[in-house]
């Protein structure tokens, strides 16, 4: 908040007894003015203004004899006091700006044995308003040009291109920056031209074209691959926006951000996601065929030798048919996790009925199994094929951790202004609480893969695909009773 120092500024020099004040020249004038009016219109012999928020009020201006004043004449800093004393008439008042802040105290004496007239107090008021507002101004436009020159000096600290242009692409400003890339013989050449004088009439204009846009759009933002004047190249991330200045006279302002090497990593980035996305497609299908291969001959190796083997080596046959089992249950989920990010993200309007009736169908499921729905029939705008991978996999997860001999499991949507919340509540055997970060890691599994089948990898694609749309998942369970996972899918 602005205080008087925001108009004065007091300086120590030799001692804290003397003082140099360095004032604002309108201000200055403004109180010299006023007090002049004071003299004449109300026959002061004496007037001064004083401003305070320092330790003692020091005066800013003063005419006719010192007044001696004491501390009880500035106690009341809201209202206006008149003394008389000795046929001298005295006027304290305070001056408030609209800011909230005492800037100080108006100050004059003359002869007289009368207090104040009705018209006096109202053209003294009139006046002292005036006063404030000619204060009040001053203050606006010095924080107008503090904020101009700040701004400049952001600006030329800014490693971002920037320039302004006039109506007719001519540069009237450019930063530092802008200005660097071009030779030293060449910087002070840069103002009031386009840059584009020489080059052909196409060229120009394909130079110029995101300029024109701006111009008569209000703003643009493009990438694009821009070229020094040393002939290197780079990539800029381009933003253009009109304005106009009080006059009503239209500008551009540009500002052109290096992202060259942004543009380099991501490009790697994109090109080590495409490659792994590849190797894991092509591993997964060339994988997949030989143990498809290896698992259908076990199996007529098993069936033709089961009444010729011992019990113990048809248990190692069969245990060999589980391992396959489990290893094509790997890929599977390998090639699905490897895919998360080019999944269909199509939006529909569908119930958790109709997308549970779809999994039961692809998903074996125990006949025991007891699946309770409640969110009465409510659509919910999701991105199908994305949710309903999530929701297959806590179900199977839920399913396939199941002890008990009839599982249950409770699925309800939840109401909440921002997200989609579904519950999943199972009656199994729970999860202790220090597990619940590790369940959602790549291959990682609570029980013995002997005792439970599966990769480890369900509940870590399920959280990926949620995260992917800004969303989150959390489970709760006391280790004992059941668990339950409460999913949080945002409507937007």
């Amino acid at each position: 908040m602005p205080n008087t120092k925001s108009y004065i500024e007091i300086t120590p020099l030799l001692n804290d007894m003397q003082k140099s004040l360095f004032f604002d020249s309108e201000i200055q004038k403004s109180l010299d003015n006023f007090i002049e009016l004071a003299i004449k219109i109300f026959d002061a012999t004496a007037c001064s203004i004083l401003a305070s928020s320092l330790q003692t009020p020091i005066e800013l201006c003063q005419h006719g004899p010192k007044i001696t004043l004491t501390k009880d004449d500035f106690k009341n800093s809201s209202n206006t006091t008149v003394n008389i004393n000795s046929n001298i008439l005295r006027v304290v008042t305070p001056i408030n700006l609209p800011s909230h802040v005492q800037f100080g105290w108006i100050v004059f004496e003359r002869h007289s044995d009368i207090a104040f007239t009705e018209k006096e107090k109202s053209i003294f008021s009139t006046l002292k308003n005036g006063l404030i507002n000619q204060l009040a101004q001053r203050r606006r436009l010095l924080e107008a040009t503090d904020n101009v020159e700040l701004q400049l000096m952001i600006s030329e600290l800014n490693k971002d291109l920037v320039c302004i242009k006039d109506e007719h692409f001519k540069i009237v400003y450019a930063n530092d920056a802008f200005k660097n890339m071009y030779p030293e013989n060449m910087q002070n050449n840069i103002i009031d031209c386009t840059t584009v004088e020489n080059y052909e009439d196409e060229k120009a204009k394909n130079f110029l074209a995101q300029d024109k846009i701006a111009l008569h759009c209000g703003f643009s933002q493009i990438v694009e691959n821009l070229c020094r004047p040393n002939g290197s190249s780079f990539t800029a991330d381009t933003v253009k926006q009109r304005f106009e200045n009080r006059l009503g006279n239209l500008y551009i302002l540009t500002v052109s951000k290096d992202i060259t090497e942004k543009e380099q990593l991501i490009n790697k980035i994109e090109a080590a996601q495409s490659e792994l996305d590849e190797f894991t497609s092509i591993t997964s299908h060339d994988l997949r065929s030989p143990l498809n291969a290896i698992k259908r001959l076990l199996e007529w190796i098993s069936d033709d030798c089961k009444d010729l083997l011992p019990k113990e080596h048809l248990e190692n046959f069969q245990l060999v048919i589980n391992r396959t089992n489990r290893m094509q249950v790997l890929l599977e989920d390998l090639l699905s996790y490897s895919r998360i990010n080019s999944c269909d993200g199509t939006l529909a309007s569908i119930s958790l009925d109709a997308i549970y009736l779809d999994i039961k169908e692809l998903l074996d499921l125990p006949k025991t199994l007891t699946v309770n729905i409640n969110a009465n029939n409510q659509l919910i705008t999701i991105p199908v094929i994305p949710f309903k991978i999530v929701i297959s996999n806590l179900i199977s997860n839920a399913v396939k951790h199941n002890d008990k001999k009839n599982p249950i499991i409770d699925i309800a949507l939840l109401p909440d202004e921002n997200y989609y919340v579904i519950e999943i509540k199972d009656n199994g055997p729970g999860i202790e609480p220090k597990y619940f970060s590790l369940i959602f890691k790549l291959f990682q599994t609570l029980q013995s893969r002997d005792d439970v089948e599966g990769s480890g990898i369900g509940l870590c694609i399920a959280k990926k695909h949620i995260m992917n749309y800004g969303g989150k998942i959390e489970v709760t369970s006391d280790g004992k009773l059941g668990s339950t996972f409460t999913v949080y899918w945002p409507k937007k």
